[in-house]
């Protein structure tokens, strides 16, 4: 094996191992991971992401790197056979790396499972608030439990006031076409489709103001169709809802 052809070799090892590392994190950066998790929900999203990208990474360094180790240290060199010794089998080889990746997966299902509760289950004691999307907006009206009067709709219509520390259950319905109510910061993204009720649930642990948009495409107008959720102390909640007509 000549020296340029060892240097061709190296160079596509190198180059194999890492493009899928360069490109990791626009891969790991996919909007469906919060950002910014500001409750319960989105937290629980956060730590599956977290533990899921965590296992892959260290499995692809591990992998990666004895596949390094091995090209370096078993590489073709002046005085040594071309063919190196040969193995023909190995029981406890072959049991291990099928039982460690079932175990693998098995853990990550374990916690997934685990942590779905969180994401998918409102409390019971969440108050409700009725969300209606349709080309190219949403409409929010509160029901049970939120302190305001049942079927009033927040002052400013296109924002959504909610107090902080406090579980709110979306409740989801389309007049027109599919689309898909989320705010990545607050919890899971839900599908709202024509002649069906969705639900999923939020809590904000901090006030502020929080966006969201569409995430279904639904006609030409889709890039426009904004959520915000505005996020306020159990005091201003208390004035604001009561103050509603």
């Amino acid at each position: 094996m000549t020296v340029a052809h060892r240097l061709r070799t190296l160079v596509a090892l190198v180059t194999a191992l890492a493009v899928p590392l360069l490109l990791a994190p626009a891969a790991l950066a996919d909007t469906a991971t919060p950002e910014q998790p500001a409750g319960p929900a989105s937290h629980a999203i956060d730590n599956l992401y977290r533990a899921i990208i965590g296992t892959t990474m260290v499995i692809f360094i591990l992998v990666g790197g004895w596949l390094v180790y091995s090209a370096i240290r078993f590489r073709a060199r002046p005085g040594r056979p071309i063919d190196p010794p040969q193995v023909h089998g190995s029981s406890r080889l072959e049991w291990g790396w099928t039982i460690v990746p079932v175990l693998i997966l098995i853990g990550l299902a374990g916690y997934t499972f685990h942590k779905l509760p969180d994401v998918k289950d409102a409390p019971s004691d969440s108050m409700i608030v009725n969300v209606t999307a349709q080309q190219f907006s949403f409409s929010y009206r509160y029901g049970p439990n939120s302190g305001a009067a049942e079927g009033k709709a927040p002052s400013t219509p296109a924002t959504l006031v909610v107090p902080e520390d406090t579980p709110v259950k979306v409740v989801v319905r389309s007049k027109d076409v599919v689309h898909d109510w989320w705010v990545a910061s607050l919890g899971p993204k839900v599908d709202a489709i024509p002649g069906q009720v969705t639900t999923t649930w939020f809590q904000a642990n901090e006030t502020g103001v929080y966006h969201g948009q569409c995430a279904e495409f639904c006609g030409v107008g889709h890039a426009t169709m904004f959520i915000t959720v505005k996020v306020v102390s159990a005091a201003e909640w208390q004035a604001y809802a009561g103050g509603l007509k």
